[in-house]
C-alpha cells in the first residue's frame, strides 16, 4: 500500500494542537484513569499515529513508542481494556479528521479510499503493538 499523500498528512500537522485538545478531552470524559496525560504525550501520540496511519519513514519508531506506552501502562497496573479505549478514542477523532482532509482533497475516489485503508490499519497496528506490550509487561511483572 502506498503512503498517504503529504497533503492529507500536512493539513493535520498544522491542526494538531486543535485535534490534541479534542482527544484530551475525549480520554478524559470517557477514560478518567488516563486524564492525568499531558497535552505533549496527546500529542506525541498523535505525531507517531498519524506516522503509522500515513505509512511515512519512521512507522518502526513511532509503533516502539506505542508498545513503550502499553508496557508502561501495565507496569503501572493499569487494565488493558482501559488503554485500549483511551487508544480507539484516539484512533476514532484522527480517523474522522483524515478521512475529512482527505475528503477536501480529493473526490471519494480511489485515492481517497487508500488514505482511508491506510488509516485503518495503522490503527490496528497501533493496537496490536500498544497490548502486545502490555500483555508481555504485565506477564513479566508474575501477574495472573
Amino acid at each position: 500500500m502506498q503512503p498517504t499523500p503529504a497533503p492529507v498528512t500536512s493539513r493535520l500537522i498544522h491542526r494538531l494542537d486543535e485535534i490534541t485538545a479534542e482527544v484530551a478531552g475525549d480520554i478524559t470524559a470517557r477514560v478518567p484513569v488516563y486524564a492525568h496525560l499531558p497535552d505533549k504525550v496527546v500529542t506525541r501520540a498523535l505525531r507517531d499515529a498519524l506516522v503509522i496511519y500515513a505509512g511515512a519513514h519512521g512507522k518502526p519508531a513511532a509503533l516502539d513508542w506505542f508498545r513503550r506506552l502499553g508496557a508502561r501502562s501495565a507496569r503501572a497496573g493499569q487494565d488493558v481494556r482501559q488503554l485500549e479505549s483511551a487508544l480507539r478514542m484516539g484512533a476514532r477523532v484522527l480517523v474522522r479528521e483524515m478521512a475529512g482532509a482527505a475528503a477536501c482533497l480529493y473526490p471519494p475516489n480511489d485515492e481517497f479510499v487508500a488514505v482511508m485503508e491506510r488509516a485503518f490499519t495503522g490503527e490496528a497496528e497501533i493496537i496490536d503493538a500498544a497490548l502486545t506490550a502490555h500483555h508481555i509487561a504485565h506477564a513479566a511483572d508474575g501477574r495472573p
